[in-house]
């Protein structure tokens, strides 16, 4: 058992003060503990073992103070009334003689082998190569003649030894067929001394005599241990004084921004990322997986999360993918649920209202809900409001049947053949200040609410959607009977505003992706569009949980204006960033182009840039910078991040070292301009800031999930409150609070981090300016001088270049004799 403090302090066990190793065992009382139960919930210490003790015959469980940690941890709770009195009361042991009586030496057994002797014999040392063979020889003459022995100076051989030196024999030539050989540009090393060096060998000797002090000197006073400490005294209280009123050891530029009147007087900050809240329903994240997060508009401790199920494993009994709205004021328990058609991978909140969301299937097909009339349900409950559907029963909190989150059918989705032939992977709403016409050029939007967004899909495609009343030409008798029994087919959904949108949905633009290099189209998973800015006339809640009725527009009135009426906005960025399934970021425009004949055609991307190794999960413009953009990719084993800059089309100005393990997913800060976070499928969370280093995070925590981290979202309540969720592949989405190291930015930190971009740029400048100097002194490739032959040559042109080329042939041939290589 894992007890808190608070714990042991109510229960009266607090460890080596009501517990010791001495008396180690304590008694609880069994509705104490159930009472403890009902009131913390979940977040009891008890609540892991809430069977094992509601199954317990008798009235008093023993706790038992586990000092050594012999099961784990530090304490221990007997759930068995067996075992609980053979603790309290141990049996009596044996006597120690008949002990040592029974004590018999053993006897040794036969030798049965497992096979780790073919172990040892592989690790064992083995000569593998023939010895070489060394013969010695004298002189035959010299044979059977007496040795003389004769004295020699020491001096004469090296060491005092006759030295064997190695010498070159020119009787062999050994040909090296390959040679490995490296060559690397360092700076020119000098390596000098300055030391007299003898020539000759000589012997010296040198003496001396002690030093003797005299009968005057030894009586002379010298000065005390008391006179040195008196001289120090002062300085040492000074610095004992100083050590008093502050820390002399803080590090004032850790310290420096961060506030750290509220911290600790050591003036520490703490970097890490605390938990605040888990939110976890098990009747619906069972065997689940959250594949998209969002946190709500205008509630601020409300977040909504996209349910799909597992690809590894079949669930029985599986409610199907759902979108579940959480609230901090029950986090075990769903407040809103949304039927989903098939398993949702992106979904988003209508800017101009909170009430409508739209999303993406894996099937292709668009989905549309409307939640207005469930919005009192996310609200927290106030003191002194109590609501008539919350009827708690039994004890522990068990919530009655009518507690039960509602379940809201969708209003409108997308037909088959209209919408995408590949899962739908990225979706985004287009500002209420604007809105685009059949040609994809802005026009002014009159009804100034967000009706428009875009999806993408790996089918190649960006679609345009809209979600008011389409202007209907001429219908045949036909067409308005198919109409009619269509509208009796809807009749389930009286009070739906987008019933129009039914069965007749579609796109009203789609822009494909040519590939710029080869055939074949490209397959967008993510894209990012320029942050437009969006008026403050957002719709409001009012206290009881409805939208005030004066800023809730009729969907179901609002049609599309005619190409007549609409004022185009000038100077709107129509162009994209593109993340694709092979890991290429891609710049294009959705605006269509026309040609000689004025016709309208799709338009083509601008630039590719290929710089991840393969599909790109991230892209996220900078809340402080609008032309900032930071991308990111995954694959097992390798992953990097990179920042780019709208109209930079040079490449990235920030491109990150490989990560190590899955990056899932990225997201910017959006207090600190130069800080983002990064999420690991291993449950790690990495802290970057690009003004402290650029080739490590700042900080990593890890364990921040049991799972693999699937999205994560930050979210700021109050200037002191800001939020990290983090989703995993368990269902379950964990708050975490960021520390204010992380939130709080430094002095004038938005213009370092525009300077930092600034000097990226030019050095990414001047490294092209190089590489163009270096490729134009490199000789010239096969593709260029193949160029360069189709070009027309004088005859004396012609001469020279193949006297070039025979020039070349014969030092590659020269080459490949000195290696070796020729056969």
């Amino acid at each position: 058992m894992v007890l808190t403090s608070a714990t042991q302090e109510h229960f009266g066990c607090v460890a080596d003060e009501d517990v010791t190793v001495e008396n180690p065992y304590k008694l609880l009382q069994k509705d104490d503990i159930l009472e403890d139960m009902k009131t913390k919930a979940a977040v009891s210490d008890f609540s892991p073992v809430k069977q094992l003790i509601l199954d317990y015959p008798e009235s008093e469980l023993l706790l038992v103070y586990d000092r050594d940690f012999t099961y784990g941890q530090l304490f221990y709770l007997v759930v068995t009334p067996e075992v609980k009195e053979r603790i309290l009361n141990p049996p009596e042991t044996e006597s120690k003689e008949n002990v040592i009586e029974e004590i018999k030496t053993p006897e040794p057994r036969e030798w049965i082998s497992l096979g780790s002797e073919k172990e040892i014999e592989e690790e064992t040392m083995k000569e593998t190569r023939g010895k070489l063979k060394y013969k010695f020889s004298r002189v035959r003459t010299k044979f059977g003649k007496p040795v003389s022995l004769s004295d020699r100076n020491v001096m004469d051989a090296k060491d005092g030894c006759v030295e064997c030196a190695s010498y070159q024999d020119r009787r062999f030539n050994i040909k090296l067929l390959e040679r490995d050989c490296s060559v690397q540009a360092i700076p020119l090393l000098q390596s000098s001394s300055a030391q007299t060096q003898w020539k000759f060998m000589r012997n010296n000797c040198t003496q001396y005599t002690p030093g003797v002090l005299s009968k005057e000197e030894e009586t002379a006073p010298r000065p005390s241990l008391s006179d040195f400490c008196n001289s120090v005294t002062n300085r040492v209280l000074h610095a004992l004084q100083q050590e008093e009123i502050m820390n002399v050891f803080k590090d004032d530029w850790m310290a420096l921004g961060t506030e750290t009147d509220d911290l600790d007087w050591s003036g520490k900050v703490s970097d890490v990322l605390m938990l605040n809240q888990a939110f976890s329903d098990p009747t619906y994240s069972q065997d689940m997986e959250i594949s998209c997060m969002h946190w709500h508009p205008t509630i601020n401790s409300v977040i909504a999360v996209a349910m799909t199920e597992k690809k590894t494993q079949q669930s029985i009994g599986s409610t199907g993918p759902l979108i579940v709205f959480y609230s901090f004021s029950d986090p075990t328990h769903a407040k809103v649920l949304l039927e989903c058609p098939d398993e949702i991978l992106a979904f988003e909140f209508c800017p101009s209202d909170p009430n409508i969301l739209v999303g993406g299937c894996i099937n292709g097909q668009v989905v549309l809900w409307e939640i207005s009339t469930h919005a009192v349900h996310l609200h927290p409950v106030q003191h002194g409001h109590k609501h008539t559907e919350t009827v708690k029963t039994g004890m522990l909190g068990i919530e009655d049947k009518h507690r039960k989150a509602p379940l809201v059918r969708y209003s409108a989705m997308s037909g088959v053949e209209f919408s995408h032939k590949a899962p739908v992977t990225d979706v985004h709403w287009l500002p209420q200040t604007f809105e685009v016409n059949a040609q994809g050029i802005p026009v002014e939007n009159q009804s100034n609410i967000s009706v428009q967004f875009i999806t993408c899909s790996p089918d190649s495609s960006l679609k345009f959607w809209d979600i008011r009343v389409q202007k209907l030409g001429r219908q045949t008798a036909a067409e308005k009977k198919q109409d009619a029994s269509e509208s009796q087919m809807a009749s389930y959904s009286v009070d739906n505003p987008f019933k129009h949108l039914e069965r007749t949905w579609k796109p009203f633009i789609t822009v494909p992706l040519v590939n710029m290099e080869r055939n074949g189209d490209y397959a967008p998973i993510r894209f990012s569009l320029y942050p437009f800015a969006n008026n403050n006339t957002t719709t409001t809640i009012s206290e009881s949980g409805g939208e005030a009725s004066a800023l809730t527009p009729d969907y179901s009135q609002l049609q599309i204006n005619s190409g007549k009426a609409q004022t185009p906005v000038p100077d709107i960025n129509t162009k994209v960033y593109i993340g694709t399934q092979d890991g290429e970021v891609v710049y294009s425009e959705w605006k269509m182009e026309k040609n000689d004949l004025d016709q309208l055609l799709s338009p083509k991307p601008l630039h590719l840039f290929r710089i991840h190794p393969c599909l790109v999960n991230t892209i996220e413009r900078s809340p402080f910078y609008k032309d900032i953009v930071l991308t990111g990719t995954s694959l097992f084993g390798t992953s990097n991040i990179a920042i780019w800059k709208e109209g930079v089309l040079d490449g990235p100005i920030f491109l990150f070292p490989s990560l190590e393990g899955l990056a899932t997913s990225a997201c910017w800060s959006l207090t600190r301009p130069g800080v983002f976070f990064v999420s690991k499928g291993d449950g790690k969370i990495e802290v970057w800031n690009i003004l402290e280093k650029t080739e490590e995070a700042v900080h990593v925590q890890e364990h921040m999930s049991n799972g693999k981290i699937t999205c994560i979202k930050p979210w700021t309540v109050t200037s002191k409150q800001h939020f990290l969720a983090v989703a995993d592949d368990l269902g379950i989405v964990r708050i975490f609070q960021i520390p204010p190291v992380f939130y709080i930015a430094s002095r004038n930190e938005k213009v370092n981090v525009g300077k930092c971009i600034d000097i990226q740029i030019q050095r990414l400048n001047d490294l092209l300016k190089r590489k163009e100097l270096w490729e134009s002194q490199a000789p010239a490739t096969e593709e260029q001088k193949k160029t360069e032959s189709e070009k027309p040559t004088t005859p004396t042109e012609e001469q020279d270049e193949m006297k070039e080329y025979n020039n070349f042939l014969l030092i590659e041939e020269n080459i490949l004799k000195g290696m070796g290589l020729t056969p």
